[in-house]
Formats: structure tokens, C-alpha cells, sequence
């Protein structure tokens, strides 16, 4: 392969791997009985304001609490307000992600008839990155004992019918982990 084809070939490459979401970051209180976790309500209070009108949105906030609910049922874990085992409460956050980079190219042309050697162009990509952990907390302690926490390319333009793919894959990959082993 030449260099001149090598090159484009790096960069969409670079690109392609910088658009993947990232694995979810874990953490947790190794001594915690997570055996005898059975059931689990919403702290109380909620989730905070965040100032953003998208993510303060009500749709937002139903897809996301919808989404976590759905997860925790699908690990057999029950729903009960009255005497939960444990609490989750969760936080979302919506960022610009900027990657400058550039490129040293080995031969250019300048208006097609001069060549000059050694010419370094500068990318700049900007995505939305979407930020969301989940916490959860023994019920009669208050005490945190897991965390995890998601990261992944989104569209911050969209509405929250286009994100929920998102959302419930965030969500799925993050509780993947919960119960820890």
C-alpha cells in the first residue's frame, strides 16, 4: 500500500475507534453482601437538577429510570418502596468531547502544480459525550457500596425517542456487573 493511500486509511481508522463507547467503569465494597439483595426502591429525593434542559427534560428522566427498572427486573431483583435492601439513585451528564490531532503528510500539493514536502494538516472532531452513573446504597446505612459509570458517543440534537437505544445499552452494559462476583 502507497502512502498516500495509508494515510486517509489511519485516520478513518483513528476515527472509527474513537466512536466506540467505552467499557463501564465498576467500583464496589468488596465486603458487602450483595447475597442478600432482594429488593430495591429509588432513594429518595431523585436524581438532582442538572441545568440541562435536555436532560431535566421529563421524557429523559421516564426513559431513564424506566430503563434501570427494567434491568434490575430482569436480574430478579423486585421493586418494593416499603422495605428495600438497597437503593439506586443515578446521575446523567451531557459534554462536548473536542480531539484535535494532526497529521504530518509526506507530499502535498499546493494548487496542483507545486509540490511541498512535509506539510502537517490539523483535524478538529467535536461529538456529544453522554455521561451516566448509577449508584446503590444499603437501604438501612445509607452506605454507598457500587458504583458504575458509562460513557458513550451521543446526539445531543436527537430527542429522547433516538438516544433510548442509548440509554438502554448503557444501562444493560453497566448492570451486567451487578450483583459483582
Amino acid at each position: 500500500m502507497t502512502l498516500a493511500r495509508f494515510v486517509p486509511v489511519l485516520v478513518f481508522s483513528t476515527l472509527i475507534a474513537a466512536c466506540s463507547s467505552t467499557k463501564p467503569a465498576i467500583d464496589f465494597d468488596p465486603q458487602a453482601d450483595f447475597s442478600a439483595y432482594k429488593t430495591w426502591s429509588w432513594l429518595p429525593g431523585g436524581p438532582p437538577e442538572t441545568g440541562d434542559r435536555q436532560l431535566d427534560s421529563p421524557e429523559v428522566r421516564e426513559r431513564l429510570k424506566r430503563g434501570i427498572e427494567d434491568e434490575f427486573a430482569a436480574r430478579g431483583f423486585q421493586m418494593n418502596a416499603d422495605s428495600p435492601d438497597f437503593y439506586v439513585f443515578y446521575h446523567a451528564a451531557l459534554n462536548q468531547a473536542i480531539n484535535e490531532r494532526n497529521i504530518e503528510n509526506y507530499y502535498q500539493y499546493v494548487n496542483y502544480t507545486v509540490f511541498v514536502p512535509w506539510v502537517t494538516s490539523s483535524y478538529t472532531e467535536t461529538w456529544d459525550v453522554g455521561t451516566l452513573i448509577i449508584d446503590v446504597f444499603v437501604a438501612k446505612s445509607r452506605t454507598l457500596v457500587w458504583r458504575g459509570t458509562e460513557r458513550t458517543k451521543m446526539n445531543a440534537q436527537a430527542g429522547p425517542r433516538e438516544n433510548e437505544p442509548l440509554i438502554r445499552n448503557g444501562v444493560r452494559d453497566m448492570l451486567k456487573e451487578f450483583p459483582p462476583k
